[in-house]
């Protein structure tokens, strides 16, 4: 399966999320007695191997980067089997926000399988709040605790500490289709901690497809796009149609590895910042976003 495939539809359930949306938690649940944990986010197996956890987990999905003997794969993302959860015999299932909606958990209950559905990530702090819980659940507390106060110094080292102007990003999850990041996805939250500005604003969707025509408005400084698929005929496009854009002119357009920037974890998050970091070093070129105190 190719990284497109894993990573980058990591992140296609957050474009449904303003569209599907459940309160839903799941049954309170201690795992001092599960040995046997089935993860339904790639994101959330990455925090569970990160904080030495690995050992427990019986499946996860088909888009999950982690394989080791006896894990199951228990389908995709968006469809993971009912029936292949149910014959894991898992102690508990573990999903998120951002992937629950489309995942019909509803049904884990009906099985009568314990589950536990974390909160939405809208920013780091927020990333950081269920890592905690989440080692609560494991009994890490207190490497969790360590963990997050040594990715927050990591943070406040790669984020951006400046003054000036903040140049304008476009950060599309896709070429084809066009999905674009606004200020409100937990993306946006990497750019600003980068030092620049989203230029799609607020949303009401954290990720919406747009028009490639759309960039005439937002006119941006700097154009990232996800990589793993083939972005050369998106980049010729632009190019070929798109030469007053600033971004075009400058030649500021960049593919980014879907390694670290589609997964809401601390360690993912920080090295995200950092990674567009380097692309935005010594830009302070937008003469309309400054800097707000």
């Amino acid at each position: 399966m190719t990284i497109v495939s894993r990573a980058g539809a990591a992140l296609l359930p957050l474009v449904f999320l303003s569209i599907v949306c459940s309160s839903e938690r799941g049954d309170p649940a201690r795992v001092e007695s599960a040995r046997r944990i089935v993860s339904l986010s790639p994101s959330l197996t990455r925090q569970i191997v990160d904080l030495g956890s690995g050992s427990l987990l019986a499946g996860v999905t088909s888009y999950d980067d982690y394989r080791a003997d006896g894990v199951a794969i228990v389908g995709t993302l968006v469809q993971p089997s009912l029936e292949i959860i149910v014959a894991i015999r898992p102690d508990l299932v573990l999903c998120s926000s951002e992937d629950g909606p489309v995942q019909n958990i509803v049904r884990l209950r009906e099985a009568g399988i314990p589950f536990r559905r974390f909160d939405r990530n809208r920013d780091f702090t927020d990333i950081c709040k269920n890592y905690m819980a989440l080692g609560e659940l494991l009994g890490k507390s207190d490497l969790a605790r360590q963990k997050t106060a040594e990715y927050s110094r990591a943070l406040r080292r790669a984020a951006f500490s400046g003054t000036g102007l903040r140049p304008r990003v476009a950060f599309f999850l896709s070429g084809h289709p066009l999905i674009a990041a606004s200020t409100g996805s937990f993306i946006g939250g990497i750019i600003a901690d980068a030092g620049g500005v989203c230029a799609y604003g607020e949303s009401a969707r954290p990720y919406s497809m747009v028009s490639i025509e759309s960039l005439a408005d937002a006119d941006p400084d700097v154009i990232i796009v996800m990589a793993g698929e083939d972005l050369q005929p998106f980049f010729r496009e632009l190019i070929e149609g798109f030469r007053d854009l600033k971004a075009v002119a400058e030649g500021r357009m960049y593919p980014v590895s879907a390694d670290s920037i589609p997964y809401y974890t601390p360690a993912d998050y920080v090295k995200s910042v950092e990674t567009v970091a380097r692309m935005l070093r010594g830009m302070g070129v937008s003469r309309r976003h400054p800097i707000k105190d």
